[in-house]
């Protein structure tokens, strides 16, 4: 009896701790601050006549600078806009893809919106009524109209209002997966790239999988990409996907890159947050390789793979201050100045505004024996920093220590 009401005891004091927790933890502190993710938007939709809200997210820094960023288009927006917003600045910042916008699209109506016109008698999956679509779902079948709304209302006005650069990305899960799988069969030119996640082509008896290969012949000349992925969802949706993977690898539709991951380890429900991360990283690979030729000190390598990435995307990139940097220092610690020279004046061409970029190339002088050189690099720097109210306290220990070098040059060389 004891033991029990020890045990009892026990339970109460873990509720009545679990319930204090919960208390504390809904309140914040006075002195917290808060984390903003993106703003809500909205936009009146002639197209589908009514209000449609968007939710978006800004790259970090974006207010400081004039960059322009492609464009993320997020379908179930709702339910992903948090997760794949971290996902696009976690990539982003560690420059395996580009900075990006995300808009995340909300739903009003999702059947309507992401379903192409219903078709035949297909039946749902898992359903025993034997009804068919048409029956269960019978407001089905709006996707051309809000593949409209998208491509003549959403982006334009997003285009519009922020600085964007002429590329689109749009991300689906399940009847958004069919819906961009749909969006890229009947009007390519909508999108330049699209990860389709966990695809509902079961819709319509796979009628999107056996003309997806004439589709596809329509494709514009700007290179498109697709990823596609699948869990353990079972067969009515894995086998379509199976087949369209198939016919596009016996097809290789010309202008088209493509990808299909299946993930055993994941269900219909997982499959959005790892196939994100891994379908952007896939459609700007090159980004993720170049960080590899970097630390072995291949510029050449490093700028190829720029220059083929910018000329499939259709806008210019260039790699960034942080990459070549790294490159440069990496290069100057196993002892080839002349290469890290080469680096770190590539940067100051690209980047001459950087205060960083310079220091970093007076490091490298220093370095190869070029004092003078280096002296003026560092002045550069410190002048650069103070215009730019950033000054760094090594801008100024780097220019003292040079003038010291100078100074025992000097001496050294007789002069009073």
């Amino acid at each position: 009896m004891r033991r029990l009401l020890s045990l009892l005891g026990a339970v109460l004091l873990l509720a009545s701790c679990q319930a204090m927790s919960s208390r504390v933890g809904s309140t914040p502190p006075p002195e917290g601050q808060p984390i903003f993710l993106g703003e809500k938007h909205s936009l009146r939709s002639a197209i589908l006549e009514e209000e449609r809200g968007f939710q978006l997210y800004l790259p970090p820094g974006y207010a400081e600078s004039s960059e322009r960023y492609p464009v993320l288009y997020l379908l179930d927006g709702d339910s992903h806009f948090h997760h794949a917003t971290g996902v696009v600045q976690f990539l982003a910042g560690n420059s395996h893809i580009p900075p990006m916008i995300v808009v995340g699209v909300p739903n009003t109506k999702r059947t309507r919106d992401l379903t192409p016109p219903v078709h035949g008698d297909t039946v749902m999956p898992g359903d025993t009524s034997s009804r068919s679509v048409a029956q269960s779902l019978p407001t089905a079948g709006g996707a051309d109209r809000f593949l409209r709304f998208l491509e003549e209302e959403l982006a334009p006005h997003i285009e519009a209002h922020y600085r964007t650069q002429p590329y689109r990305v749009l991300v689906g899960h399940s009847f958004g997966g069919l819906f961009a799988i749909h969006a890229l069969m009947n009007r390519p030119q909508s999108f330049n790239a699209y990860i389709a996640i966990s695809p509902s082509l079961w819709w319509n008896n796979g009628e999107l999988v056996a003309g997806a290969v004439k589709s596809l012949e329509r494709l514009p000349e700007q290179e498109r990409f697709l990823y596609m992925s699948m869990g353990e969802e079972g067969e009515e949706m894995l086998k379509p996907i199976q087949r369209l993977a198939a016919m596009l690898e016996q097809a290789r539709p010309a202008r088209l890159v493509w990808r299909y991951a299946f993930l055993p380890n994941d269900h219909h429900a997982s499959t959005p947050h790892r196939t994100l991360y891994d379908g952007l990283e896939a459609a700007f690979e090159d980004l993720r390789l170049a960080q590899w030729d970097a630390r072995t000190g291949e510029l050449a390598q490093v700028e190829t793979r720029y220059a083929r990435l910018s000329k499939r995307l259709g806008f210019e990139l260039q790699p960034p201050e942080e990459l070549i940097n790294v490159m440069g220092y990496s290069l100057l610690q196993r002892g080839n100045a002349e290469a890290a020279l080469t680096a770190f004046r590539r940067n100051v061409e690209r980047h001459g505004d950087s205060a960083n970029v310079h220091d970093s190339l007076g490091e490298a002088l220093e370095a190869a024996g070029q004092w003078d050189a280096a002296l003026e690099s560092y002045r550069r720097a410190l002048a650069l920093g103070v215009r730019a109210n950033k000054v760094h306290p090594a801008y100024q220990q780097h220019i003292e220590r040079v003038l010291g070098k100078l100074a025992v040059q000097t001496s050294g060389d007789g002069a009073p």
